[in-house]
């Protein structure tokens, strides 16, 4: 007698690198959605070549253009990285000992530290305690010199606060270690050798003819609706070592080249020592001995950036894989970049929307787990779900009647993770806009947002709107 057998399982053929792209290709359309932006640009890199450059929407929604592999964009806080590599490649050449305090080399640098001195490194990975944007003159050596009126966050060297007017004056220190403007600099040992043509360290009228339009919202004298009306960011000339670069996908493909290729350009030159770049994509460490980075979440949307932070840079460790990247916003730009140095691959997203609320790492991160995902051999994972933009964490925290002393009340009803206020006859969705604050979809409340408090022991015993 003959017993049936099952035939053998067919192991499913491992993802080729081409489904790979198509499938981060087609969730391009949901993410620029989920965004709300009217354009999005993806460079995708390994260490060789560009992948793939995803472009769509409008560089110029009025005009309909669309944008291009060549279309510029502001990177914000990705020209960190572009500083800190300058300022590197001047310690490699003996010009500058980032272990030194900052006023060996800028004599009239002056903030109360608490008689601490701030040591070049700490400017690098924001571990100075110099606060952020503490004023706002018309270029950065001045708001340089007007850090001499204020103070530290803290200590220098023993904890983290991310700071642009830190990365203000890595550029006033590059400017009088190399005898030239930040902007020159920048030119001649980043943007020049490692190729990017067609980037610029500053917006001027003649660098944004060929950028995409930044727009933000046009009513920005209240909290953004679900799907807010644009209007395009005024022009205006900006150089900033914390923000101003402008570049293209295809220029920042060959940007994540260079760490992919361990500090080298695409001719093999070394721009700095193995060493050194060692140190830049690495997290720095306080004088505890303590990774450099927050202490909490810096963007929703990326809870692991900036945990760890080295030099201009934020670093990763996941699943045995080593990450670096860095997210920017600007003036009705955002843009997010990510690169695995362990894999060989990288991913930079471009968009022309104001910084808030969200920057464009949904795509980034997807693309990087697919990446991932078939180098490895394994399974592609879905794209995500379309974000609920109306989920709220910890929901039975809010629910309850709130009165004031003139007798007027209102209701917070929990309906599941979503949450609404009941104001007479009518019921309103609320939607999440950080810690325990809210907007409702309702007219009458259009100013304010709704903001609750808690008392020491976490419980929400409080609702305020505007003055009410």
């Amino acid at each position: 007698m003959l017993a049936l057998t099952a035939a053998p399982a067919t192991a499913a053929p491992a993802p080729t690198l081409d489904a790979a792209l198509d499938a981060i290709t087609a969730y391009a359309p949901q993410a620029m959605r989920d965004q709300g932006t009217p354009a999005l640009a993806v460079a995708i890199t390994d260490r060789t070549h560009t992948l793939r450059i995803i472009t769509l929407g409008f560089a110029d929604r009025e005009r309909a253009v669309p944008v291009t592999a060549q279309t510029r964009f502001a990177i914000g806080s990705m020209t960190k990285s572009m500083t800190a590599l300058a300022l590197l490649e001047l310690g490699d050449e003996g010009k500058v000992d980032l272990n030194a305090p900052v006023r060996r080399y800028l004599p009239w640098f002056s903030i109360n530290a608490n008689g601490s001195p701030i040591l070049v490194h700490q400017l690098l990975s924001h571990t100075a305690g110099v606060p952020d944007d503490y004023a706002a003159e018309s270029g950065y050596a001045y708001d340089v010199v007007a850090l001499r009126h204020a103070r530290t966050l803290f200590i220098p060297g023993t904890a983290w606060s991310y700071s642009n007017d830190g990365y203000a004056t890595v550029g006033a220190l590059i400017a009088s270690l190399d005898g030239r403007p930040w902007t020159d600099s920048l030119q001649a040992r980043v943007l020049g050798p490692i190729g990017m043509t067609q980037s610029t360290a500053a917006f001027t009228p003649s660098a944004m003819a060929n950028a995409a339009v930044g727009y933000q919202f046009r009513d920005n004298d209240r909290p953004a609706p679900l799907h807010p009306a644009l209007v395009p960011s005024p022009p205006m000339d900006f150089v900033d070592p914390a923000g101003s670069v402008l570049s293209t996908p295809e220029d920042m493909a060959r940007y994540m080249r260079f760490y992919l290729d361990g500090g080298a350009t695409a001719n093999g030159e070394q721009l700095i020592a193995p060493a050194t770049f060692a140190a830049m994509t690495r997290p720095d460490t306080l004088r505890n001995g303590k990774p450099a980075g927050s202490s909490g979440v810096m963007l929703a949307e990326a809870p692991a950036f900036y945990k760890d932070y080295g030099y201009g840079l934020s670093i990763f460790d996941e699943d045995g894989d080593h990450l670096i990247g860095h997210t920017g916003g600007v003036s009705g730009y955002t843009a997010c970049m990510q690169m695995n140095l362990t894999r060989g691959f990288g991913v930079a997203a471009f968009a022309n929307l104001v910084e808030a609320p969200l920057h464009p790492c949904a795509i980034v991160l997807y693309a990087m787990r697919v990446l991932r995902a078939q180098s490895l051999g394994e399974t592609l994972p879905p794209a995500p779900a379309a974000p609920d933009p109306a989920h709220v964490a910890r929901a039975a925290d809010y629910p309850g009647t709130y009165a004031d002393s003139r007798g007027t009340s209102l209701q917070v009803v929990r309906e599941g993770d979503h949450l609404r206020l009941a104001d007479g006859s009518r019921t309103i969705a609320l939607y999440s806009r950080g810690p325990d604050q809210f907007w409702a979809d309702d007219p009458r409340y259009a100013l304010f947002l709704l903001d609750f408090g808690r008392d020491r022991n976490g419980a929400v015993v409080e609702m305020n709107y505007g003055s009410q």
